[in-house]
């Protein structure tokens, strides 16, 4: 099978998605991502082969982004979620992306699902299409539905019948690393194939700490934050939060935080840049974090209890499905301060109910097919 993902140029969109590019790759079938120009280095450290097609750049996306500052977090998905990513980026790519799948002829496109350029491609060429689901699915039915006026705009625009509804996108098949417990239906949805990656023996924790056995909490808000400065301030308080707790921690913080914004780090703290998260993750009584969906599931298949407190995107969902199954506290979004964080943190390193639940879904995971599945299960689908 030859099988040509695609993607936005987003890093943490390319990773989510490398589980089933190498899955394919190890299947021995051909294996090929598209997206815009400036991706082609991430992309060909996959192994994969890299296609290029059309993005509108930055001078295209200015004026939408200038738009989006002091909107509210329900205007902002609306924006990014249709007008950006579902219009003006699919709008750039689909040229590009029919001309790719004419010449290359996959017999599967699927697309990470931000990215609504292979939808249109695929249905104009006539090649299956499905969608790797990189959000739970509450998020995912969401930002099918911000994209529904955009995508049906492309199609019309290439000669395909309407679909104003979103009803074509809604009943595509999907795959997703997510557990089936975690996903909160969407009752018109699409038909969804769960699986899992394999976990690896977690590496053990350096002594940043002096040789203390306290309880370990990982913190992290990913790699995107540090360049908010809106988010600064919640560095600040889960540092706060933590300086008096009977706990060791580590704190991430990626490439793009000024670490002067920190201001004073707690004894009880190490700061790094970049750890790789499943070789600490599996260590921890707790994990801080924003929600993001890579952190989330590293947190769930480890079986560990978390505290979130979600910025923008997918985060609050996350947030809202962790909570709802006891494996952890969900903050609010904005003004959470240092109390709050701090009582949270104590709870579910004390509170056993946390990791009884967090344990139960790492079990869930433990029994989905792994990943290198997902070609046979595709082609029994057809």
């Amino acid at each position: 099978m030859k099988v040509l993902f695609t993607t936005l140029r987003e890093p943490s969109h390319l990773l989510a998605i490398t589980p089933f590019i190498s899955a394919f790759q190890r299947g021995g079938h051909e294996v090929a991502v598209a997206a815009p120009p400036d991706f082609g280095e991430r992309v060909t450290a996959t192994g994969a082969t890299f296609f290029a097609f059309g993005h509108p750049g930055e001078e295209g996306l200015k004026g939408t982004w200038a738009r989006m500052r002091g909107m509210s977090t329900e205007e902002l998905k609306q924006i990014a979620w249709g007008e950006l990513f579902a219009g003006l980026c699919a709008g750039a790519a689909i040229p590009g992306l029919i001309e790719t799948i004419e010449r290359w002829k996959p017999s599967l496109v699927a697309s990470e699902s931000h990215e609504f350029a292979g939808h249109v491609a695929a249905a104009k060429v006539g090649v299956r299409h499905i969608r790797v689901a990189i959000c739970a699915e509450a998020a995912e039915h969401e930002i099918r539905s911000c994209a529904a006026p955009y995508v049906d705009a492309h199609r019309r625009s290439w000669g395909l019948p309407p679909d104003p509804d979103g009803e074509q996108i809604r009943k595509e098949g999907a795959v997703t690393l997510f557990p089936p417990s975690f996903d909160a239906k969407d009752p018109a949805g699409s038909p969804v194939l769960h699986f899992r990656v394999a976990q690896r023996e977690a590496a053990p924790l350096p002594d940043w700490w002096n040789g203390s056995n306290a309880p370990f909490v990982y913190m992290t808000l990913g790699t995107v934050a540090g360049r908010f400065e809106a988010i600064h301030a919640t560095y600040r308080a889960m540092l706060d939060a933590i300086a008096d707790q009977p706990v060791r921690a580590l704190l991430t913080v990626g490439s793009n935080l000024p670490l002067e914004a920190l201001g004073d780090v707690p004894a009880n703290v190490h700061v790094a840049r970049f750890v790789p998260q499943d070789d600490v993750i599996p260590h921890a009584a707790a994990v801080l974090c924003h929600g993001g969906s890579g952190t989330v599931l590293s947190v769930l298949a480890a079986g560990v209890p978390m505290v979130i407190v979600p910025q923008f995107a997918d985060q609050p969902y996350n947030a809202e499905r962790v909570a709802a199954l006891g494996s952890g506290i969900a903050l609010p979004l904005v003004n959470v301060g240092r109390e709050a964080l701090g009582e949270a943190v104590s709870r579910v390193v004390r509170e056993a109910s946390f990791r009884t639940a967090a344990r139960a879904i790492a079990d869930e995971i433990r029994a989905l097919p792994l990943v290198d599945e997902v070609g046979s299960a595709l082609e029994e689908r057809e």
